[in-house]
């Protein structure tokens, strides 16, 4: 059986580890680089340790050299100490091409409307169009398995999820991922900023800019009315996720002279003033920046999907029968284990894995992920 998986990730490749394993042709296209998303992280470190995001198989792959069981790894740490490494080992070895990718996905001689959710769709094997440094290629598959994530698809900062005017002319003006905000951080000195999100990204970042002297001029704009915006968890047992989210509430509870929090905030417009930011915040609020933070989360990329006939939630833009069996967590360590059925795409031998699988939900946790990613694979190699 041949399959192909998209993305080199943490679940990317433990699903073309898992595929090998189970004795099936494994090819993973990457549209960069290996841990590609996981390097625009900066020193951000992961909330949970090590032994938590990842599989016995790469444990023992990786050997004596791997990180400690209980070591929090930043981002790019995990690329080039866990996924790097991971990429060199003989499963893998000739397996992983990078600056591959894909364009668009269908089945041969049928296209998305023929027998939509019927079985004998996958009599026809996956043809995936993959565009490559030497031109456009075709690849077939008997098995698709997409991991490609959702890092690279920042969601808007306008109000309703829609980009706000201005937000696209000016996107590449706007600091969208971590890496790049440490990486600016010299030239925002006692410059203004504004950041928006009330997440776990706007916490971090909202921490990096604390610690910078002299600090910025912060204005944050949340959606949420609380004092204390971050969603916090009670007895939270990721003690890195209880720090930043602490830190950056108690920050926005009681503002120091550098931050001021504007709740019930949303980006109604941006525009160029003297070389500068001019953004509307609703209400008659908003000002003048040097650079505008936006964290407002990430989306997942359809665009290649859209000749399978897959089902995708409405809410979360991610896998339909997932969404449905996660509806009521609002925690990723109480995502409870689910069944071969709910992780089933509506197209026969495709399945989004990993943090795509979840889309636009926030309760994705590698651990969850990979044990996902086991049942997907165990019942592909009992259909074979």
């Amino acid at each position: 059986m041949r399959v192909v998986v998209i993305g080199a990730g943490p679940v990317g490749l433990e699903a073309a580890l898992g595929a090998a394993e189970r004795g099936f042709e494994v090819t993973v296209l990457e549209k960069e680089w290996v841990g590609a998303s996981l390097r625009r992280w900066g020193s951000t470190r992961l909330f949970s340790p090590f032994a938590m995001n990842v599989s016995a198989r790469t444990r023992a792959l990786l050997g004596s050299g791997r990180p400690a069981d209980d070591a929090l790894l930043t981002g790019p740490e995990m690329s080039e100490r866990v996924l790097e490494p991971l990429a060199r080992t003989p499963p893998l070895r000739g397996h992983v091409r990078t600056g591959h990718r894909v364009v668009a996905i269908g089945r041969a001689r049928t296209i998305r409307r023929d027998l939509p959710g019927h079985p004998m769709r996958a009599e026809r094997p996956f043809r995936l169009l993959v565009e490559t440094a030497e031109g456009e290629e075709m690849l077939d598959a008997d098995v698709v398995l997409d991991a490609s994530g959702v890092y690279g698809q920042p969601a808007a900062l306008g109000t309703g999820g829609i980009p706000a005017p201005g937000e696209r002319v000016l996107d590449g003006e706007i600091i969208r991922h971590l890496g790049a905000l440490e990486s600016a951080l010299p030239r925002l000195a006692g410059r203004d900023v504004l950041l928006v999100g009330h997440g776990h990204s706007a916490a971090n970042a909202l921490a990096l800019m604390a610690a910078t002297e002299p600090r910025p001029r912060v204005t944050w704009a949340v959606r949420s009315s609380n004092r204390r915006p971050c969603v916090e968890i009670a007895d939270d047992p990721l003690a890195e996720r209880q720090r930043v989210t602490a830190a950056a509430n108690d920050l926005a509870a009681e503002p120091p002279s550098f931050l001021k929090v504007e709740r019930r905030a949303g980006v109604e417009s941006l525009r160029r003033q003297d070389g500068r930011l001019a953004v509307a915040l609703g209400a008659g609020r908003g000002g003048v920046f040097d650079t505008v933070v936006g964290l407002t989360g990430y989306r997942p990329d359809l665009s290649f999907l859209g000749e399978l006939a897959i089902e995708v939630s409405p809410a979360s833009e991610g896998a339909a029968r997932l969404a449905r069996a996660v509806v009521n967590v609002t925690d990723c360590l109480s995502v409870p284990a689910v069944g071969p059925a709910d992780l089933e795409s509506g197209e026969p031998g495709f399945h989004m894995v990993g943090a795509k699988s979840y889309g636009r939900l926030p309760t994705f946790l590698l651990r969850a992920g990979l044990r996902q990613l086991e049942t997907v694979l165990d019942s592909l190699a009992a259909r074979a």
